[in-house]
């Protein structure tokens, strides 16, 4: 019979890497970085030692310590680390919901001959991380760059490391569109994509089929964003399978009075704010939450001003614009991109080389700086009731550049703080705020996941053999809610296994 391991999304909020075992199959659904965790050891300037490879992440739990992790996790990794590794790979693939660190982010450590496999656009969201956030070391999604290698001179006696491009090899990576959304493994096992609703595009539920019947991963979403039908069709689909098992988030149990506001009325009420405003708006949102941007770039439109977004995002979009994330044009008139100030901060010096100015810039940032529609501080602080500005916690230096005039304000469009730490971020953000005459602000923001009522009606409409939540901090409630329900839930213990009858 088929069996479930979890190794993260443990009464916590992401971090989730299931372990699905059927017959001689091995496949994960994500391989994602725990945040709680991460936080409990790490800060900004307190990191993993990169030539210890896994084994820092392995000592602070943050790396599943499998048996035969020679047959997992990266190559050139552990063999700098003494560690023996497995001729084959000891698993058969990686399946990723999207594209959010907390589902995706270590499958960095994965060696390269593991499938991975996700949707497109997924696929596409981590390029765009790889390139535009290179400096944490542990970014290697679509492509590998191989460590501690060495290649002769070629001229000369010695050797030199092996880094940048000749560094990086191809992945396994492969996307679910590619397969039709099914990826066959033997006889009997069809993993099954199917696209639900987030706050970012690109997510994917799962359904693995197999000789005993269904198991269903929800991933991540929401029936309240502009696509929630993907996710109603996801429910409806399942429902007529009578799935053995189901891995269901649950990262708003016990947060029901909070409600689901849905993106249409964000967007009312965001609009009405910006109606009001005589001067700059300033915004703060998920630099990927593709619908916020949208939610946005729709107010701007209504209200004659330009949405400005950052060159990361700028970088993002390019990769998205061919696909069917429905994200704005790059060249659309409600659009501009913003090239804040770096290093040497020549972008706003017209008396240095322009050559020179563009050294202050990574090479992927310099191709945004020659669009007609790219802007800078003084062009923000000149037109300020030109323009929707996102201006978030860690760049709001940037409010010394623009200086936002009085009649200026600030929308918080991010979720509030759930631990000492962001409460700490929070007081910080608010005291630039108050330095700049921006308090109070306004907070207008809508989660990116299912409600309490949703998740309960989800299931009790799927009505699975087996419940399993994952990606809450109470999993209790769902023990006591289908109490006598015929539904079994099972609470997941770490890294024990919970067989699935037919």
């Amino acid at each position: 019979m088929p069996k479930l391991t979890a190794y993260g999304g443990v009464n916590e909020i992401g971090g989730t890497k299931i372990l699905l075992e059927e017959r001689e199959w091995r496949i994960w659904l994500d391989f994602g970085m725990s945040f709680a965790l991460a936080d409990k050891y790490l800060d900004e300037y307190l990191s993993p030692k990169k030539y210890n490879g896994v084994l820092d992440f392995l000592k602070l739990g943050l790396l599943p310590e499998l048996a035969d992790m020679g047959g997992f996790y990266r190559e050139d990794y552990l063999k700098h680390s003494g560690i023996d590794t497995l001729s084959k790979p000891a698993y058969d693939a990686v399946f990723l919901s999207h594209a959010h660190a907390d589902h995706s982010n270590y499958i960095h450590f994965i060696r390269k001959n593991i499938p991975i496999y996700s949707s497109e656009i997924t696929r596409r969201i981590l390029a765009s991380t790889e390139t535009t956030s290179p400096s944490s070391g542990f970014t290697d999604f679509t492509k590998l760059t191989e460590s501690f290698q060495l290649r002769p001179r070629q001229k000369g006696e010695g050797w030199i490391k092996l880094k940048g491009e000749e560094a990086k090899i191809a992945r396994d990576f492969s996307t679910t569109e590619e397969n039709d959304n099914r990826v066959k493994l033997g006889d009997e096992l069809i993993i099954e994509a199917v696209p639900v609703n987030h706050s970012l595009p690109g997510a994917c539920a799962y359904i693995v089929h197999t000789g005993h019947g269904a198991i269903v991963y929800t991933g991540d979403l929401r029936f309240h964003g502009y696509r929630g039908d993907l996710t109603q069709a996801f429910v409806e689909k399942v429902a007529k399978l009578g799935p053995i098992a189901l891995l269901c988030e649950g990262t708003r149990i016990g947060d029901e009075k909070k409600g689901s506001l849905s993106e249409e009325e964000i967007q009312e009420e965001i609009g009405q704010v910006v109606q009001n405003t005589d001067n700059l708006v300033i915004v703060d949102y998920p630099p990927k939450d593709i619908e916020r941007m949208r939610t946005f770039h729709e107010v701007a439109k209504k209200h004659h001003r330009k949405l400005v977004i950052t060159l990361k995002q700028a970088h993002l979009l390019k990769l998205l614009q061919d696909t069917d994330a429905d994200v704005p044009a790059l060249d659309d008139p409600h659009i501009a991109i913003y090239a804040d100030r770096k290093r040497w901060g020549l972008i706003t010096k017209s008396d240095w080389p322009s050559e020179i100015a563009q050294q202050d810039y990574d090479l992927w940032e310099r191709e945004f700086l020659n669009y007609p529609n790219c802007v800078t501080c003084d062009d923000i602080q000149r037109n300020q009731r030109e323009y929707i500005v996102r201006i978030d916690f860690f760049s709001m230096t940037d409010l010394v550049d623009i200086q936002p005039k009085p009649g200026s304000c600030y929308i918080r469009s991010i979720t509030e703080p759930f631990d000492e730490e962001g409460e700490i971020q929070r007081e910080k953000c608010e005291n630039w705020l108050k330095l700049f005459g921006l308090y109070p602000y306004h907070q207008i923001h809508t989660s990116g996941h299912a409600s309490e009522s949703d998740i309960v009606n989800l299931i009790e409409k799927m009505a699975p053999k087996v419940l399993i939540p994952i990606h809450t901090v109470k999993p209790e409630f769902f023990t006591q809610h289908f109490k006598g329900s015929g539904i079994d839930v099972r609470e997941p213990i770490y890294g024990e296994s919970i067989p699935i009858p037919d």
